[in-house]
């Protein structure tokens, strides 16, 4: 702040804000935060999976009526997630397909099975989702 003494009397302080300084952290902050923050990633980036990737893949289509989707992981455990729900780890899958697919036989279901998963694991996987009665089963994979 800057005190001078106005012209017209001796009393009289007349005040004034240098706003410069206040501009200048400001840029330095928007600068900081723009910096350290980090990009907003794809659905697939945020996936705990690494999905192998392919050139004919399609994205998945957001009306979905309703979406099951089962994770394959390197170590051979199964995260089930129902749409909106959170994850859930799962021992017996037949048995939890017979299930949804008792509850919802439209239910679409995607199989996202890590690339360094075993082959065998997702086709059993695949397989047990056919032998329910599953007709729409979907992989899913990284765009390149």
């Amino acid at each position: 702040m800057n005190f001078r003494a106005g012209s017209r009397g001796r009393g009289r302080v007349e005040t004034t804000l240098e706003i410069t300084p206040l501009i200048d952290v400001i840029f330095l902050l928007l600068i900081f935060f723009v910096m350290t923050t980090t990009p907003a990633m794809s659905a697939v980036e945020r996936l705990d999976v690494d999905l192998p990737g392919a050139d004919s893949g399609e994205a998945m289509a957001v009306d979905e009526e309703f979406r099951v989707v089962m994770r394959v992981y390197p170590d051979g455990r199964i995260e089930m997630r129902k749409q909106d729900g959170e994850p859930r780890k799962i021992e017996d899958a037949q048995g939890e397909m017979e299930r949804i697919y008792a509850e919802n036989p439209q239910a679409l279901l995607w199989i996202q099975g890590d690339v360094d998963a075993t082959h065998g694991a997702v086709i059993e996987l695949m397989d047990a989702a056919r032998k329910v009665g599953f007709e729409r089963v979907h992989m899913a994979v990284r765009p390149h």
